[in-house]
């Protein structure tokens, strides 16, 4: 497996983290490899970056070479775990070196970056309007080179880069200082809640492809896209229309299940005079029924009504989702 460094950019303002008490001193050096200076790689400044333990980007600094690069970067920050990058770069921008490192930030604190020749990596970026408009809250990232799973430095850990959680607000994910000539191949997958759990909504699937020789090579996932759920409104009211109130019905809560010989997928809510809809989400590809059931405060079944909804396809989401309606009736 291939050690790479890696990190989670989100589109923030630069400035300062927190509104706290910032009276905390965080020393950044960094080093290059021995015998090496800006002046070896031809370069123009270092860039340094500073993330909280939100992924939230909070501090940039451009130092040019010769000016202070060897003296540490002193900041002023809030308690809390941070991640450091720290980028050489050319006159055009050009990755020359890099290096990562983490700091736990409780008092004063001083941090080392080690710097290495910058091999390449890349951007996989997104739509962060996806999140919406498919109602996405994570994203799951597996990077495979040579059939295996990639081993990542993240925020100063080795970890796996399997089932790797991403919050798809951020739009973007950016995996640097990669080999350049291995075949990778990326997969994300997308999730209604803020966890691994139930159907992966979206899938986006990149087979065989090399990360940037020496630079980084931007990726758009959007054009790799498969939907593979889809999601209904049920709308709903009482098939009697001398019954005009969930409590003259004697009905506590609404279930409404689509049912197929797979699957059930449930929803419920509590019964109010405006007989507000019930959405299902995650909506797998199967022929299904579905019921709604009236249900008292004693958990006793009073209405029950079902409709024959036959096959549903995967890729009825955000407006263009399925809808239906049912009217509820006595048992």
């Amino acid at each position: 497996m291939k050690k790479i460094f890696l990190m989670l950019l989100t589109a923030l303002v630069l400035g300062c983290s927190g509104s706290g008490n910032d009276n905390i001193e965080l020393k950044i050096s960094y080093s290059l490899p021995e015998g090496r200076t800006c002046q070896t790689y031809l370069a123009d400044h270092f860039l340094v970056t500073l993330y909280d333990s939100e992924q939230r980007k909070v501090v940039e600094k451009k130092i040019m070479c010769g000016e202070g690069e060897s003296d540490p970067l002193t900041l002023l920050v809030d308690k809390d775990s941070y991640y450091i990058s720290v980028v050489l770069l050319s006159k055009d921008n050009m990755w020359q070196s890099y290096g990562a490192s983490k700091a736990e930030v409780m008092k004063d604190t001083s941090v080392t970056v080690d710097m290495e020749t910058y091999l390449g990596g890349m951007i996989f970026i997104w739509n962060p309007s996806d999140c919406s408009k498919y109602n996405l809250a994570v994203m799951s990232f597996d990077l495979f080179s040579e059939g295996e799973p990639v081993n990542a430095v993240i925020w100063g850990e080795e970890s796996e880069l399997r089932n790797f959680m991403i919050p798809c607000k951020a739009g973007q994910f950016e995996v640097i200082n990669v080999p350049a000539e291995p075949l990778y191949s990326a997969r994300f997958n997308g999730y209604r809640k803020k966890s691994l759990s139930g159907e992966s909504r979206v899938v986006y699937e990149i087979d065989e492809f090399v990360s940037g020789h020496g630079q980084n090579k931007k990726i758009s996932i959007d054009n790799y896209r498969q939907l593979l759920v889809s999601d209904m409104k049920v709308s709903w009211e009482f098939d009697s229309k001398s019954i005009e109130s969930c409590e003259a019905a004697g009905v506590s809560r609404i279930v409404a299940s689509l049912v197929s010989e797979e699957v059930t997928i449930s929803a419920e809510q509590k019964c109010d005079n405006k007989f507000s809809d019930l959405y299902l989400y995650d909506i797998t590809e199967h022929e299904y029924t579905l019921y709604l059931y009236g249900i008292s405060d004693s958990d006793e079944t009073l209405f029950e009504s079902s409709l024959e909804i036959g096959m549903i396809e995967a890729g009825s989401v955000g407006k263009d989702r399925l809808e239906n309606k049912i009217f509820l009736k006595e048992k």
